[in-house]
């Protein structure tokens, strides 16, 4: 029997190869942006599959920096899926761009048909989201953005290694993404990683990550202090090393769970097609609280007694945050220009929103961990 409240939703796999990578850089003394930092660019840019990578100290940095690089101005436009983490936004915003918010298709990306009719004359970029770990529909996102002339910048901090037709994501728009926060499939303590096979966007971002500085003495541009930390990409380059293995446990855990789980009626399980390959950050299910006859929350609670930590976020569509009412946006950063989300409804995202949980699905799990996960929810009628 597995020991009450022992199974985390979510657990860094770290070990004495991160230790002593960390203690390496502490005996340098050369802890700010180096050769540490250089190296694991070189190397997450070949594991991506693109010319170049710039290290930043977040994810939010990444999407915030992305969207500097490819010059959105104040007042342009950037379509972002109403089911996603706030940065998503909040990085156009930063940047003086208006959020547009599209809906999300069956499996909770961004649903190509409503992002067509969310294009204006204003409209600069698009932000596909491989939520979850899987893959956005980039082959009709592309087109669109092709026949509009618009930019895309991929979301992938929550994607790392997931793949369409063999090909990672992070390559597909102009850059890519990434986040490395502690309970990624990756994690570098905090961190993130612009992708992306265009010169200028790489140079644009590695002159903004660091105040702007093009030398120790000129500012070009008014940048950032973004930079990536010399300890951060030493944990790094170990993990990326270790993140094939990870994944691997962490799709087949997932499968497993997902196949065992198929015939639990009030659990709508997560279709894709075979030439994707979901790197489950997240194992989703979505609850029909109808049919469960209990809240999302309830149900929770209820596995938390159990001893089974499960993650639940995005518990409604961001247009319904507060942080982006009319009064406080258009207070705060858009004096100028009205912004009212007010009115704003998107079914898929208003349906799915607060009723997604992400089963514990990560390396360290055991088959006795996943068993007990398994036979506790089919006991719930």
């Amino acid at each position: 029997m597995v020991d009450m409240k022992k199974i985390k939703v979510a657990e860094p796999c770290v070990d004495e190869k991160e230790v002593d990578a960390v203690k390496e850089v502490l005996l340098s003394g050369r802890y700010a942006s180096g050769p540490k930092v250089q190296e694991f660019e070189e190397k997450f840019a070949e594991y991506i599959g693109v010319k170049y990578a710039v290290a930043v100290n977040s994810g939010t940095a990444a999407l915030h920096l992305s969207l500097a690089s490819i010059n959105l101005e104040p007042g342009e436009e950037v379509i972002v899926p109403a089911m996603t983490f706030f940065a998503t936004a909040s990085a156009v915003i930063h940047q003086g761009g208006i959020p547009v918010f599209c809906d999300v298709d069956n499996n909770y990306c961004m649903d190509p048909r409503d992002l067509k009719k969310r294009i204006t004359a204003k409209t600069k970029a698009i932000i596909p989201v491989h939520l979850y770990g899987y893959a956005a529909n980039m082959r009709d996102i592309l087109r669109i953005a092709k026949e509009h002339d618009l930019k895309v910048i991929e979301d992938c901090a929550q994607g790392i290694g997931t793949e369409i037709d063999s090909r990672k994501v992070g390559q597909f728009g102009d850059c890519g993404a990434f986040s490395f926060f502690a309970t990624k499939n990756m994690t570098t303590g905090e961190g993130g990683i612009i992708t992306t096979d265009n010169e200028e966007i790489a140079k644009h971002a590695r002159v903004l990550r660091s105040h702007g500085m093009t030398n120790r003495n000129n500012h070009e541009f008014i940048g950032y202090n973004y930079r990536m930390g010399e300890i951060n990409a030493a944990i790094g380059i170990i993990q990326l090393e270790k993140l094939p293995e990870m994944n691997r446990k962490r799709i087949e855990n997932s499968e497993y769970l997902i196949e065992n789980l198929k015939d639990v009626d009030w659990l709508v399980i997560q279709k894709h097609p075979d030439n994707v390959v979901h790197s489950y950050f997240w194992c989703p299910v979505f609850v029909n609280e109808e049919k469960i006859g209990m809240t999302t929350k309830e149900l929770r609670e209820h596995l938390l007694e159990k001893g089974i930590e499960t993650r639940h976020r995005y518990n409604e569509p961001l247009y319904k945050q507060k942080a982006l009412s009319k009064k406080t946006i258009c207070k705060h950063f858009c004096p100028n220009k009205t912004i009212d989300y007010d009115a704003e409804f998107l079914p898929n995202a208003d349906n799915y929103s607060g009723k997604m949980i992400s089963l514990p699905n990560h390396p360290k799990l055991k088959k006795e961990d996943l068993n007990y996960i398994i036979q506790v929810i089919k006991q719930i009628v």
